[in-house]
């Protein structure tokens, strides 16, 4: 027998201050006539000890898991962000992105999460939120979505509340899936109070293996901007200048004018090690694997996501 509220339960998302909710509709009459449970969503049933125990009717976890989306807090631009609405053809690469939706269609608790690296506009807010859509109504993992700057500005402004910090970030830090968005945006370079916050969150996540954490940042790394590579190599010693006569063609460059200007470009950034500590961008990259995406600002373009 099928439950009478999974058959006629609609999925209404809104606008709820910002944040994207969903409302549950349902035809009342239908489910008080559930031939599964009376329409009292609990089903009732002996035990091998004997006891007569109460387990949730199947429209029940359906209801639970529209909570857990509620709950994660997902910004409402990105309300119906999915894995289907995400255009692949944008991409230089699209392996690492398919990866990337793979990895989290196949989660199990203390899987390894992602680090979303690319410039503003890429999608990776769009890909975070889908990924939360799907772990919470599809899989019923609980999840939770932060902007990391607005996490500051809520931290400051809860000092005139006589909130402490450890009030603000434990729901982070107990999360059993946690979504953080803008990783090291701030005011300011090196800041010590926004380093101290998001030293915190990572240090006490990174102890629990039961945690998975993802981030996105538009910073890059060192490592895979080919920043160590080319330091290594001798950038900006004497040694350069036969590294580079030896490197331009083999790393496909017109010329080796035109990969002294890109290796300039690339030694001139600023990186996610520049914005908060080495030792937690070390804890973050053992706790997620590092996915550049490559693709136009879809900001800039026609059409949306």
């Amino acid at each position: 027998m099928e439950c009478k509220l999974t058959e006629v339960l609609q999925k209404v998302f809104k606008n709820e201050k910002g944040v994207s909710q969903i409302e549950a509709r349902y035809d009342e009459q239908a489910v008080r006539n559930c031939p599964v449970c009376g329409g009292v969503l609990e089903l009732s049933k002996v035990d091998d000890m004997g006891y007569r125990v109460l387990t949730p009717c199947p429209g029940q976890y359906a209801l639970r898991r529209i909570r857990l989306y509620n709950n994660a807090q997902v910004p409402a631009r990105f309300m119906h962000a999915t894995f289907q609405s995400y255009s692949l053809d944008r991409l230089r690469d699209r392996a690492g992105v398919e990866m990337f939706m793979h990895g989290v269609k196949r989660y199990a608790r203390g899987a390894s999460g992602f680090l979303l690296e690319g410039g503003p506009g890429t999608g990776k807010t769009h890909l975070l939120c889908a990924a939360i859509r799907y772990l919470t109504l599809e899989l019923g993992v609980p999840c939770m979505y932060v902007d990391y700057s607005d996490l500051l500005g809520d931290i400051r402004a809860a000092y005139s509340k006589n909130v402490s910090e450890a009030e603000c970030i434990e729901p982070l830090v107990s999360a059993p899936v946690l979504f953080l968005d803008e990783l090291g945006k701030g005011r300011d370079k090196r800041n010590d109070f926004e380093i101290r916050i998001i030293n915190d969150i990572i240090n006490r996540r990174y102890k629990d293996p039961d945690l998975t954490t993802f981030f996105a940042s538009n910073y890059r790394d060192r490592d895979t901007s080919g920043y160590t590579n080319y330091k290594a190599a001798g950038y900006g010693t004497a040694d350069w200048e036969e590294y580079a006569r030896k490197r331009w063609k083999s790393e496909r460059f017109e010329s080796q004018d035109a990969f002294n200007r890109y290796v300039e470009g690339v030694m001139s950034q600023e990186y996610i090690e520049d914005r908060i500590s080495e030792s937690t961008v070390s804890r973050i990259m053992e706790m997620a694997n590092r996915l550049y995406i490559n693709a136009p600002d879809c900001r800039r373009s026609v059409g949306k996501f």
